[in-house]
């Protein structure tokens, strides 16, 4: 057995297989297979990047929300809150069946089942972070992290694949009905493995954690507040990125449906070949140094787009499929140290408060996102220039921009806090030397 698996708490395994299959509901309805289905019915782009706020700007509610954790529970909460979502993804099961409506109806009956179903979820979602870091020991929780990640893009991927398989060729509705099935039934897997994880008791830091906390103090916590600027700042350059290359894709026309979805699923393929060594790397030497080589290798990447979008590199499938393989092993790494450093900065006092209050104010950022570069690339419209070898358009213009915030979120990171230190520089990267000699082998 592994051995940090003997450390997890009993029955703590099943927030795995939960993540594996909320993966899957939420890659299909809140990924690629929605967004290519309302551009099918005619979504602009601004509508692609409001269907992308949805799910961020709904968190605003996990601050009311979090002075209930201590009465209901964690697990109570939700449970409560992912039963009702539920209901609304099979409602959208059936808007592609539903011939007597027409496109402009069918884009608002979508649209409105989104904005419900992640209200419910941005409520609910205010028990997850402080129930997982009380219930995992803080030694542990980054190989935690990596493995609940893996499951997380192995239900992605999952999703992915099998939406691809379904909607190869033309796609008719019913197989966008079929697709969403799955994710109603993914949806409703998951509440199964909710009820196995077990509760934690409510201590005494917990009940104070939800009584009134003065917002001003927790914004002046150094820690916090310096956590808080940087993240705004990268859910600016991350927010928008899978939508507008979906769409950016979908502009020629040998990237049919299914092949977008194949390539997107690229993206998971390189989450799980790199985080079953991240997870013990960032307990060792921790969430900084993980943060700034994901960082660099997601610049890198952001700028392969451009290089893309401005003519200099073909599109075609093999370049396509080499920005997102990286694009996951540098997303995928980010966020199990982000995670990391979030859960490690929070406060026992007032943690459910400080909770919300992050995750609101960087959901705020990463829904506004989607919405400013949607508006952004319509209002640039058909406009285009050459520059030597540059083609000035839309789209390239909106990678390069995002290039530019991506350095400006590098040079943030040295400014973070990290409570428990790591080894010693030296020693880390001796053993990333001898792990790149054993891969040469």
């Amino acid at each position: 057995m592994n051995p940090a698996l003997r450390h997890y708490p009993k029955g703590s395994f099943n927030a795995h297989w939960f993540s594996l299959c909320n993966a899957v509901s939420f890659q299909i309805i809140l990924g690629a297979p929605i967004i290519l289905y309302a551009k099918s019915i005619g979504a602009s782009s601004t509508v692609l990047g409001i269907i992308a706020s949805f799910t961020p700007l709904m968190t605003v509610f996990q601050l009311p929300a979090a002075q209930f954790l201590g009465r209901y529970g964690y697990k109570q909460f939700i449970l409560m809150g992912w039963s009702l979502r539920t209901i609304f993804i099979f409602l959208i099961t059936a808007v592609p069946l539903a011939v007597f409506l027409d496109s402009t109806t069918k884009l608002a009956v979508i649209l409105a089942s989104l904005f419900v179903f992640n209200l419910l979820r941005g409520i609910s979602s205010a028990a997850w972070m402080p129930w997982i870091t009380i219930l995992i020991p803080e030694e542990i929780r980054g190989r935690f992290l990596s493995l609940d990640q893996i499951f997380m893009h192995s239900g992605s991927l999952l999703a992915l694949v099998a939406s691809a398989i379904v909607m190869t060729g033309k796609v008719e509705p019913w197989e966008y009905a079929v697709v969403f099935l799955m994710s109603a039934v993914g949806a409703t897997l998951s509440l199964n493995f909710i009820r196995r994880i077990p509760e934690v008791a409510a201590s005494e830091s917990v009940r104070k954690s939800s009584e009134p906390v003065p917002w001003k103090q927790i914004l002046a916590y150094p820690p916090f507040r310096e956590l808080l600027r940087f993240n705004v700042l990268f859910m600016a350059v991350i927010g928008s990125l899978g939508v507008f290359t979906v769409e950016y894709l979908r502009e020629f026309p040998h990237f049919d449906v299914s092949l977008v979805l194949y390539l997107s699923g690229i993206s998971f393929i390189g989450a799980l070949v790199s985080l079953p060594f991240v997870g013990r790397l960032v307990d060792e030497a921790g969430s900084k140094p993980v943060m700034t080589g994901a960082l660099m290798l997601f610049g890198t990447v952001i700028f392969g787009w451009f290089l893309v979008a401005a003519g200099v590199l073909p599109c075609t499938l093999w370049v396509i499929g080499t920005l997102n393989f990286f694009a996951g092993v540098a997303g995928s790494n980010f966020n199990l140290a982000n995670v990391r450093i979030i859960m490690a900065t929070m406060p026992e006092m007032g943690r459910n408060h400080f909770f919300a209050m992050f995750t609101v104010i960087t959901s705020l950022g990463l829904g506004a996102a989607p919405i400013v570069w949607g508006v952004s690339l319509d209002f640039i419209g058909t406009y285009e220039a050459v520059t030597g070898a540059f083609h000035w358009r839309r789209h390239s213009i909106y990678f390069l921009a995002l290039f530019v915030l991506n350095l400006i979120a590098l040079t943030l990171i040295r400014r973070l806090h990290e409570t428990r230190g790591g080894e010693a520089p030296g020693l880390v990267y001796a053993r990333l030397r001898r792990a790149g000699k054993l891969w040469h082998r």
